[in-house]
């Protein structure tokens, strides 16, 4: 028979391991005692945004959860700082979108959706910037860098365009061809497919076009020409007509509202309903934001 002092200090013994054992628990998983740790303000400080210091129209914020995707109304102030979060605007909609560090501001056009890829600050206060966009238009402007290993670079559905210190602008058509315009300074843009990546300088006064799944074009002047060829004539279908021409390529054309599709030489065509009240109107408008509106009358 063994003897109780024994089996008195094994069982002190086993509760105080499993105490100790309990104590390593909790500090290993803190969410299962209350959550884990709060940031200090000083964490919560250095923590890198961007913020909404304009809001016109329909602008919304949104963030893609792990379980949900939330989203609501944007306003100044909102602040999207990590992956997943983003703005988008709406028809006849902006948003201005200003970095924590003062490097840089962005104007968002309408039907635009930018979002967060990723914001660090290293240790040497060199500080990254990195934007998605899928869609719409975002005018930059980027103060030079003091340190060199900072970076500020938008990544498009076919193309990425990085600068340390210009005006330029990004447009992502529907079909996810990327354009972009250098208003002043230098944008490195790269494209390709898979390791065939080929990189473009492009100076200011000069655009670069970046079609899926091809290189950059090689850098060709901007003129910011709004003019358009247009030539109406009756389709094939009873009570429609078609509507062709040709643009600057860089520009973008509103058939009604609706964008058409431009092609590297500028040339469009669509097939439209003859409008009831006698009036169709295209508008052209310019990267810079320029626009030409015309009015295709057709007799009653």
């Amino acid at each position: 028979m063994r003897n109780p002092i024994n089996l008195f200090r094994s069982s002190r013994a086993a509760l105080a391991l499993l105490l100790i054992a309990g104590i390593l628990l909790a500090i290993s998983f803190p969410i299962f005692a209350g959550g884990p740790p709060r940031r200090s303000q000083q964490q919560i400080s250095q923590e890198r945004y961007l913020e909404c210091t304009e809001v016109s129209g329909d602008v919304t914020y949104y963030k893609n959860g792990f379980l949900k995707q939330v989203q609501r109304q944007a306003k100044v102030g909102d602040r999207i700082s990590r992956p997943g979060e983003g703005i988008r605007t709406g028809v006849n909609s902006s948003a201005n979108l200003a970095t924590d560090n003062g490097i840089a501001n962005s104007r968002m056009s309408q039907n635009s959706n930018v979002s967060i890829k990723n914001l660090g600050r290293q240790s040497n206060g060199a500080t990254t910037t990195e934007l998605r966009m899928n869609q719409g238009q975002l005018r930059s402007k980027v103060r030079s860098f003091t340190n060199p290993q900072s970076n500020f670079k938008i990544q498009t559905p076919t193309g990425v365009a990085g600068v340390r210190g210009t005006d330029f602008i990004v447009i992502v058509k529907p079909n996810g061809e990327t354009q972009v315009i250098t208003v002043e300074g230098l944008v490195a843009v790269s494209g390709g497919t898979g390791n065939q990546q080929v990189t473009e300088v492009v100076g200011a006064g000069n655009y670069t076009i970046v079609k899926p799944g091809n290189p950059p074009t090689k850098p060709t002047p901007f003129n910011g020409d709004a003019r358009v060829s247009l030539e109406v004539l009756p389709a094939p279908e009873t009570g429609k007509v078609r509507v062709s021409g040709v643009v600057n390529p860089i520009n973008s054309v509103f058939l009604e509202g609706q964008s058409l599709p431009i092609s590297p030489t500028g040339e469009f065509e669509t097939v439209v309903s003859f409008p009831p009240q006698g009036i169709l109107k295209l508008l052209v408008r310019t990267p810079l934001g320029d626009e030409q509106v015309y009015e295709l009358k057709f007799p009653q």
